[in-house]
C-alpha cells in the first residue's frame, strides 16, 4: 500500500474541528441571546407606583461610574456608623467643655463632616440625638438646641433628611446618608422595568419642571413639620418625590408664622433652609434651579479632571458646577458695571448677593439663596448688625465700619460721578485711611 501524504489528513482533520467550534459557539450564542431577551422582557414595572427602596448598591449594578461619584460625596457622609467605621468620628474628647455631657463610647453614629458633627446614642430600639455639637473648623464644642427638650428623638426630629427610606413607626431605615433613591425615590420598579420603560419608573430632576426639582432638595433644605405635626421633614413625601407636590405634605415655616427662623429682610437666619430663599428669588420665576448651580454626584477630582474649576477646594463645600463667580458669569454674561458695580470690579458676586447670614457651625457661614443685595439700611431699620445683617458689612474690608457710613457710601457710589463721601475715608474709629 502506498504512503497516504499525512500533511492534508491533518489540515482537513483541522478545519472541520474548527468549523465544528464555529458552529458549536454560534448555537450557544444564539441561545445565550435568546436567554438574555427572555430575561430583558421578563420586566414587570411601567411606572413608579407601590415602588419600594432597594439600597444604593442595588444602583451600583447598572450606575457604577455615578454610584462611585455619589461614594465619596458629603451626602454619602451625611450619616456613619462608628462601630463599622470609627474614624468617623472626627471630635476631639479630650477637650474640656462644659456642653458636651456625654462621653465618646456613648456615640452610635456621626451626622455630618464638614461643618459641624452631631451624634446619635443608641437607647433600645431609639436613636437619641445627644446634646452637644462638635463646630469643625473651629474645633469648639456647642450645645445643641439648648432651648429643645432634653431627649431629641432622631426618628422624628432629623432622620429623614440624614437616612434614605426611613420608617419612624419600625425604627428603622434603608441606608444610612443621602443615598440615590433619597433623591430618585424608591428603585424597585426600576430594577425589574419592562424594557422601554427604564425612564418612568425612575425620577430625574432634569425630566421635571423647575418647581418639581427643586422640591426634591427642598424636602431637606427647609424647615417646619409634616401635616400631622409629628415628624420634622416631610416623611410620605419620600416616596412621591418628583410627582406630589410637597406643599400637600409638609407646613414650611415662613417669616409671618415663625419670625424666629427669618431677619426682617426675609433671608434665612437657620441653616437648612435654602429651598425658602430659593423660592423668594429671582432665580424661581424663571426656572434656575439646584441643580443649575449645584451638581451632587461629581467629585473633586472629576471637576479637575475636565479642567472646570481653578479652585476644586473650595467647589467641593459647595459642590457647584464651576467656582463662584464663574458660576453666576456663565449666565450673567452682560454685566454693567455701573453705580455699585463700578467701585467692586475686585469683589464678588456671591459675596454681594449671597452674603453669610445663616448659621452651619458658627454664625454666620450659611450663605443666603435669596440672590438680593441685602443693603445696610436694612440694619439701621432694624436697630443694629444682631438684628439685621446686610452684604457690607458682612464683607471683611467693610465688617467694622458703621452701617451709617456705608449707607452714605452707597448713595454717593450711585451717582454718575461717584464721589465719595468724606466718612467713607475713615476707619471704624474715626482715624483717616
Amino acid at each position: 500500500m502506498k504512503n497516504i501524504p499525512k500533511l492534508p489528513i491533518i489540515i482537513g482533520a483541522v478545519f472541520i474541528i474548527a468549523l465544528g467550534v464555529v458552529i458549536a459557539t454560534t448555537i450557544a450564542l444564539k441561545k445565550t441571546g435568546l436567554a438574555f431577551k427572555e430575561t430583558q422582557l421578563e420586566g414587570k414595572f411601567k411606572d413608579r407606583i407601590d415602588a419600594t427602596f432597594v439600597g444604593s448598591e442595588t444602583c451600583k449594578t447598572c450606575h457604577e461610574r455615578t454610584y462611585l461619584e455619589w461614594r465619596t460625596s458629603l451626602h454619602s457622609r451625611m450619616m456613619r456608623d462608628v462601630e463599622l467605621e470609627p474614624l468617623a468620628n472626627i471630635a476631639d474628647f479630650e477637650s474640656p467643655s462644659d456642653v458636651r455631657t456625654f462621653k465618646k463610647e456613648e456615640v452610635a453614629y456621626t451626622l455630618g463632616s464638614q461643618w459641624k458633627q452631631q451624634y446619635l446614642k443608641k437607647d433600645g430600639k431609639d436613636l437619641i440625638v445627644l446634646p452637644a455639637q462638635y463646630n469643625i473648623t473651629t474645633g469648639e464644642w456647642k450645645a445643641y438646641f439648648p432651648d429643645k427638650p432634653a431627649r431629641r428623638d432622631w426618628f422624628y426630629e432629623c432622620a429623614g433628611c440624614h437616612a434614605t427610606g426611613v420608617n419612624p413607626e419600625k425604627k428603622t431605615f434603608v441606608e444610612m446618608g443621602i443615598a440615590c433613591e433619597a433623591c430618585h425615590g424608591p428603585g424597585s420598579n426600576h430594577v425589574e422595568a419592562i424594557p422601554g420603560y427604564e425612564i418612568p419608573t425612575i425620577i430625574q430632576a432634569s425630566r421635571l419642571t423647575p418647581a418639581l426639582a427643586a422640591q426634591i432638595c427642598g424636602s431637606c433644605h427647609t424647615g417646619g413639620r409634616d401635616k400631622t405635626g409629628k415628624h420634622a421633614y416631610p416623611l410620605e413625601y419620600q416616596i412621591h418625590k418628583g410627582v406630589g407636590n410637597i406643599r400637600l405634605y409638609f407646613d414650611e415655616v415662613n417669616p409671618d408664622t415663625h419670625s424666629e427662623h427669618f431677619w426682617p429682610s426675609g433671608e434665612s437666619r437657620h441653616s437648612n433652609q435654602q429651598y425658602l430663599d430659593w423660592k423668594q428669588s429671582e432665580h424661581a420665576k424663571v426656572g434656575v434651579t439646584c441643580i443649575t448651580c449645584h451638581d451632587v454626584h461629581r467629585s473633586k477630582s472629576s471637576l479637575q479632571a475636565v479642567g472646570e474649576v481653578p479652585n476644586p477646594l473650595m467647589v467641593i463645600r459647595s459642590k457647584t458646577r464651576l467656582f463662584e463667580d464663574q458660576l453666576c458669569k456663565s449666565c450673567h454674561t452682560t454685566p454693567q458695571y455701573r453705580s455699585v458695580h463700578r467701585i467692586h470690579t475686585f469683589g464678588s458676586c456671591v459675596r454681594c448677593h449671597m452674603p453669610r447670614v445663616a448659621s452651619i457651625g458658627e454664625a454666620g457661614d450659611a450663605h443666603s439663596h435669596t440672590f438680593r443685595f441685602m443693603f445696610p439700611q436694612a440694619t439701621l431699620k432694624a436697630g443694629g448688625l444682631d438684628k439685621q445683617p446686610n452684604a457690607c458689612n458682612a464683607c471683611h474690608h467693610h465688617k467694622e465700619m458703621p452701617p451709617g457710613d456705608l449707607v452714605d457710601y452707597l448713595e454717593g457710589a450711585k451717582k454718575a460721578d461717584m464721589p465719595k463721601p468724606f466718612n467713607v475715608h475713615l476707619r471704624a474709629g474715626g482715624s483717616q485711611q
